[in-house]
């Protein structure tokens, strides 16, 4: 088992959520040595008490056998940091393991992790939900794919960053339960739209409607906080369309890889393709509510 204080770290990708998980880790005791594109929050971190490297390969020459995270925003973005003569498994130590806690691709992610066992070390897909208040507060919902033995190690680790913790299954599984989540987020988000959309057209006040939604079966944490970010329509990104849409995505990929027809998943995407047509895609994917507003606007102005 592995403990904070007595593990070297290193983790690579420092964004909205990569940051405060760096941060809990080193409240927690840990070390770290960290490597991201962005300088800025590297000087940040530093002054903090981290370690910085040049490179991917130098966090994990430095960090031996330890543990390397990464967060990174989709698998185009690993493949950039662990392939090359300055990437990760340039560097790879026997021993080690990579942790990835963004949401990639689960395909590239079994080839990785297949690769990394060739060099012995090994590969562990933990992405996240809960966004960026999620990571902030250290309450994160984590889904672990690889080796079974592997994930119990890290626990530890792990559960410094969220305050639940699954193991999936075989290498992808956890990037696999990830795009079911984000499945469920998209549609949910976009039934919710719609319904609030119908509540305001026929004059019913939309705060009191999620109060009332709040308490019957159609409660759930996208009709409470991103319910609330419709009606305030603040739309800050905490997890942006564009990232909405990667999701999906991947996910429509793995389903016609498993001969899969999965007609809602792509009636969804859709909408979510034409949200960024319409230059939307920046804003926080409860922002769809926004989205569909606008359309309707423009559906009546051309009566």
């Amino acid at each position: 088992m592995y403990s904070p204080k007595q593990t070297q770290i290193g983790f690579i990708g420092l964004g909205n959520m990569g940051k405060p998980m760096a941060r809990h880790l080193m409240s927690a005791g840990a070390r770290l040595t960290l490597f991201n594109r962005s300088k800025q929050v590297l000087e940040e971190l530093a002054a903090e008490g981290a370690d910085v490297s040049s490179s991917s390969r130098e966090v994990t020459e430095r960090v031996g056998e330890g543990l390397i995270f990464l967060s990174l925003p989709n698998a185009g973005s690993v493949s950039e940091v662990v392939e090359g003569k300055d990437g990760l498994f340039a560097g790879l130590t026997a021993g080690s393991k990579v942790i990835d806690m963004g949401s990639t691709a689960v395909e590239p992610t079994r080839a990785w992790h297949e690769k990394a066992l060739g060099i012995g070390s090994d590969w562990v897909d933990a992405p996240v939900s809960g966004g960026q208040k999620g990571a902030r507060e250290a309450n994160l919902t984590i889904m672990a794919g690889g080796l079974e033995d592997s994930v119990e190690a890290i626990r530890p680790i792990l559960e410094i960053l969220g305050t639940t913790l699954t193991y999936m299954g075989p290498s992808g599984a956890g990037q696999c339960a990830k795009l079911a989540n984000q499945v469920i987020v998209a549609s949910t988000i976009a039934s919710l739209s719609e319904a609030f959309l119908l509540c305001r057209e026929n004059g019913v006040d939309l705060k009191a409607a999620r109060t009332a939604l709040l308490g019957g079966f159609a409660q759930s944490k996208i009709l409470d906080q991103h319910g609330l970010r419709m009606i305030e329509e603040d739309f800050e990104p905490g997890g942006s369309a564009i990232n909405q849409l990667k999701d999906l995505v991947e996910a429509s990929k793995v389903a016609t890889a498993d001969g899969l027809n999965l007609p809602m998943l792509e009636t969804n995407k859709k909408l979510w393709e034409r949200m960024l047509e319409d230059g939307l895609g920046e804003l926080d994917h409860s922002g769809l509510f926004e989205w569909y507003r606008q359309v309707l606007e423009k559906e009546r102005g051309s009566e």
